[in-house]
């Protein structure tokens, strides 16, 4: 009887280690593959206005939000099972980055060196004109290096199972995704709002802005705002029922309250035209 224990036990283990190596090795070839991405020709813009054009971007689109105001990053969260992340110190990464590599990662989530980004929401951003991605290169590029080197981020068993499952997808992967499911179009004047939502409002709401399972919902419930209500939602955090709501409030104080009056407007005007063609 012990003898057929013992032989358990090592049937269990060289299971074990076999389950180890598959999803070690398969979500390791996932993880080094490189995309075949096109290399933006993009240079950062070099007017008077473009860095504070720049800023607006990043600021409303959250870039010092992730990477904090300074832009030198830091821990994003995680654990052993999943894995950890850890945003970039863009201080440190822009200046080996030339400004194609910039644009491409910015709006395809690939590094310099070919390999996938991860948890970088690029989907959000696949649309931003080169314009746009030009005078954030150009605001990036303010930045003197300072504080400490980041990381790159780690994969944990569970975190590794999920890729090789397709449950956890690379930046890349969900740019693609983003490309096959834009938002609803409804018409050239509301194209600037549009662009907003996509841009701005996509990385929590999807970039069909149909909300995520769990997670944000869809943006059909702007249409229940009217302009002023709006308008204080996105400035204050405050909700029409006087309630601050989770992440909505945070990112609306930190990063929304940014807005100008026009893009707001614009947001608002899109996001009332699309409920009411749903």
């Amino acid at each position: 009887m012990l003898k057929f224990v013992r032989w358990g036990l090592v049937a269990l283990v060289g299971l074990m280690v076999l389950a180890f190596a598959v999803i070690y090795g398969g979500s390791e070839i996932i993880i080094r593959s490189k995309p075949e991405t096109p290399m933006p020709t993009i240079v950062a813009a070099s007017d008077p206005g473009a860095v504070a054009r720049g800023a607006y971007i990043g600021r409303v689109s959250g870039c010092d939000g992730c990477h904090e105001r300074n832009l030198q990053g830091g821990p994003w969260g995680g654990d052993f099972w999943q894995g950890s992340v850890y945003t970039a110190n863009l201080t440190r990464v822009v200046p080996h980055y030339t400004d194609s590599q910039l644009a491409r990662a910015i709006r395809s989530g690939v590094r310099a060196d070919g390999t996938q980004l991860w948890a970088m929401p690029s989907e959000t951003w696949t649309t931003m004109t080169d314009a746009e991605v030009a005078d954030v290169i150009a605001w990036l590029r303010t930045h003197s290096p300072a504080g400490p080197d980041r990381p790159r981020e780690t994969f944990g068993p569970l975190g590794r199972l999920n890729i090789l499952l397709g449950r956890a997808k690379s930046t890349p992967a969900w740019v693609a995704d983003a490309k096959a499911h834009p938002a609803v179009e409804v018409g050239p004047q509301f194209a600037r709002g549009r662009h907003l939502a996509v841009t701005v409002c996509g990385e929590c709401h999807n970039s069909d802005l149909k909300g995520r399972e769990g997670g944000a919902p869809d943006l059909l419930i702007a249409a229940s705002y009217d302009l002023p209500g709006f308008t204080k939602l996105l400035r204050t955090g405050v909700a029409m029922d006087g309630k601050e709501k989770g992440l909505m409030s945070e990112v609306s104080k930190a990063n929304f309250s940014a807005f100008t009056e026009a893009d707001i407007a614009a947001l608002h005007a899109y996001l009332t035209a699309r409920a009411e063609k749903q």
